[in-house]
């Protein structure tokens, strides 16, 4: 990117209704780290949509208001079309053993999908305390044969079991984009509850 003083660079980690959130590479004055900006028309024009984990310039800053405008954004190393994210570097796809029932044809959509990425896929079987042992065995060997390590989220007392979730924290350790996506309803708002305890969000 241009080093231009009226510009800063930095990436798009929100979406808010016609706004994209931008944290940026360098802080401005009195360490402001985040704008909220709009997106030239231009842009979308020159079909050059916006979303999450985009590279970005943003210029026309006001550092009082925190906000800005998007002028001109990086190629893409890749992209998801649902959730609309780009620059992935793994993903995480959640898939329910029970509540509800696994669909094969769906998750494979999804791991089709993830797979097109070009990066590392990681299948999380959630739920599985709901099912037998045989039947949880019986899907990790599935999965085994289409290629994938995957893992299984059980709900104990204490929440989600903790051997899974610190296999998966290792494996989200690693910087970069990471993804969670999978069908409504398998858990992914509780794990990411897990993962991040601050964010606190809604379930169910």
């Amino acid at each position: 990117m241009a080093e231009d003083p009226g510009r800063r660079a930095g990436l798009v980690v929100a979406l808010q209704a016609n706004y994209v959130r931008v944290r940026l590479d360098q802080a401005g004055p009195a360490g402001v780290e985040r704008l909220l900006c709009t997106r030239r028309a231009r842009l979308d024009r020159a079909g050059q949509g916006v979303c999450v984990g985009d590279r970005v310039e943003v210029e026309g800053i006001d550092w009082t208001l925190g906000r800005g405008a998007v002028v001109s954004r990086d190629r893409r190393r890749n992209a998801l079309d649902s959730p609309a994210v780009a620059n992935i570097d793994r993903v995480i796809v959640v898939m329910a053993l029970a509540e509800p029932a696994p669909d094969p044809l769906q998750l494979t959509r999804f791991l089709l999908s993830a797979e097109a990425t070009g990066q590392t896929v990681h299948p999380v079987l959630s739920k599985a305390d709901l099912v037998s042992e045989q039947e949880v065995s019986a899907w990790i060997q599935r999965l085994a044969c289409w290629g994938y390590d995957a893992l299984t989220l059980r709900r104990g007392p204490q929440g989600l079991d903790s051997p899974s979730l610190e296999r998966l924290r290792n494996r989200l350790a690693v910087p970069g984009i990471a993804v969670i996506c999978g069908p409504s309803g398998v858990g992914k708002s509780s794990l990411l509850n897990a993962l991040l305890p601050d964010r606190a969000l809604r379930v169910g």
